[in-house]
């Protein structure tokens, strides 16, 4: 396990490394008025530092064979992120489907509520601060500061 994740960290790597070249080459800006360049860089950047979390954290974890967890622990450790995996899949599935009727802001709490309360079982204040909290940030950012269309729905706007 720890080399597969040290090859798909290598890979997001050399892959941020390249894009991050390739945004170079485009205008950047400034963050009042971004050029092309300005959010390909920002997030070729941020995957480069993501890809290089990850190889220092699996480079200091202790090798499974250390650990030696018991093999019913395993087990259902692996069943519960298939599960996690299952429903986040199924949960995106839903979103898409009801993103024009409920619109961005309700389907974009109720998928969070979901996130944080089934698969991070988070405290309700925790879930719905962080829901309310994140919903509205992102709708700021992306209506308000990036003049980004997005589905009113129900509440209109």
């Amino acid at each position: 396990m720890r080399r597969r994740d040290l090859a798909a960290a290598a890979v997001l790597l050399a892959f941020a490394l390249f894009a991050i070249i390739k945004a170079l080459g485009l205008r950047f800006g400034t963050v009042a008025v971004p050029g092309p360049g300005f959010f390909p860089l920002c997030l070729a950047m941020a995957l480069c530092l993501a890809s290089i979390g990850l190889i220092v954290q699996t480079l200091r974890a202790v090798p499974a064979a250390v650990r030696a967890a018991p093999a019913e622990a395993v087990v259902s450790s692996a069943g519960a992120r298939r599960s996690a995996v299952a429903g986040t899949l199924v949960s995106l599935l839903i979103y898409a489907l009801v993103l024009e009727w409920l619109g961005f802001l309700l389907a974009t709490f109720a998928l969070l509520l979901f996130f944080f309360r089934t698969l991070q079982r988070q405290s309700w204040l925790v879930v719905v601060t962080g829901s309310l909290a994140t919903s509205l940030l992102s709708y700021l950012v992306f209506k308000t500061w990036l003049g980004v269309n997005l589905p009113g729905g129900l509440l209109g706007f």
